[in-house]
């Protein structure tokens, strides 16, 4: 399976950078279409002067699109980082020409002003949406996907799922919506394969870890790779 699928999905994989890594493995994703920077992450060990200097290096080295996000400590997954809203602001700011996309939570409270210096900027906005307790019921995760199509370009949810039913909802909110808007869906659990599966439904891509994983269930970029080179079973 892995040959039958590795072209496609290559192009479906987003590689979640926290400037926790060595050049020599930013120079392994050249043919990765999406990179994520995580601001928060990389915030965690280094000083805010270096971050245009990181995000330009990522550039010089990768013909890829970037995404940035500075997670809001809410829903930022294990280890948050509080970062004061005045301040993800000031950073978006700063860094917004230099990347392709800004990820803003629905429920931050700077979601208009990101929103607006982004489309100044003719770049695309991603509003998203992370439970790592629970996933919504199938009426409440479409109340999520309208509210999120209102203000952003693309849609996005990543929930915990714990039942067969979260899963199932999760798709079929998928399959329903990925028709008519650009979406992205991520089951968070222990059993990584599931994040996957909303691809084949139509989410836009999936998000997979360099050194450092940031979410449940997330496999690194070499998980993926050995996983993609098997060979697929005889015939």
């Amino acid at each position: 399976m892995g040959n039958l699928l590795g072209s496609d999905l290559q192009k479906k994989i987003c590689v979640v950078l926290t400037g926790n890594e060595e050049d020599n493995d930013i120079e392994k994703l050249k043919d990765i279409a999406l990179v994520e920077c995580r601001i928060d992450e990389f915030l965690k060990r280094k000083k805010i002067e270096e971050l245009p200097e990181w995000i330009l290096k990522i550039k010089e080295k990768l013909n890829t699109k970037i995404i940035a996000t500075i997670r809001w400590y809410k829903e930022s997954g294990q280890n948050p980082y509080y970062i004061q809203d005045k301040e993800r602001l000031e950073i978006f700011k700063k860094i917004i020409t230099l990347v392709d996309f800004i990820d803003v939570e629905l429920k931050s409270r700077i979601l208009k002003e990101v929103t607006e210096i982004v489309k100044n900027q003719n770049k695309k906005v991603i509003v998203s949406y992370h439970n790592f307790k629970k996933t919504p019921n199938e009426k409440k995760l479409k109340e999520i996907v309208r509210k999120e199509k209102k203000v952003g370009d693309i849609v996005k949810i990543a929930t915990l799922i714990k039942t067969e039913k979260n899963l199932f909802d999760l798709i079929k909110i998928t399959y329903t919506y990925s028709k008519k808007i650009p979406l992205i869906i991520i089951p968070m659990s222990e059993n990584p394969f599931v994040r996957f599966i909303p691809i084949f439904f139509g989410s836009l891509f999936t998000y997979v870890s360099m050194n450092t994983k940031v979410a449940p269930g997330q496999i690194s970029y070499f998980e993926y790779s050995n996983f993609i080179s098997k060979p697929g079973p005889d015939k």
